[in-house]
């Protein structure tokens, strides 16, 4: 009896290789796009990359656990590679890819002056930037789209 309660079925690898893709790949950027990531998971999703590494290592066990059984074997083996390679390919775009911004214009260099521009205020009128220039001025630059 206890030897059948512990018998692996075909579908916890795949199981577990969705968890890695949901919470991962899926997860990050399906929030990302509607707009319901705080800045500060955006930039660091720990707990999202948390779960997807501990639902990859889990489908690496069970594809382990399973190499006796050829059927299972190669459902776990297909479920270990999905997992792995969505949980590789978020973590190299939330650490890596995110990371190579363009340089920034030479206009924009510490020190110098900012480039005279025109944006309509709260109330649309609109409003240059010189002029504010005998005024104290703060410039807010938001990185990304938010």
């Amino acid at each position: 009896m206890l030897q059948r309660t512990l018998a692996l079925r075909w579908w916890t690898p795949v199981a577990s290789a969705i968890v890695a893709c949901a919470f991962g790949v899926v997860g990050y950027f399906w929030l990302d796009s509607i707009g319901k990531m705080p800045g500060a998971l955006r930039e660091h999703p720990w707990p999202m990359e948390l779960v997807s590494v501990a639902a990859t290592a889990v489908t690496v066990a069970l594809a382990v656990r399973a190499w006796r059984r050829a059927r299972v074997r190669t459902v776990a083996t297909l479920a270990t590679a999905v997992a792995a390679l969505a949980t590789w390919g978020f973590l190299y775009y939330v650490h890596v890819l995110s990371y190579r911004l363009p340089p920034p214009p030479k206009e924009l260099a510490i020190g110098t002056p900012a480039p005279d521009f025109t944006l309509p205020d709260e109330t649309d009128h609109p409003v240059t930037l010189s002029q504010l220039r005998d005024h104290a001025t703060l410039l807010v630059f938001y990185r990304g789209f938010w």
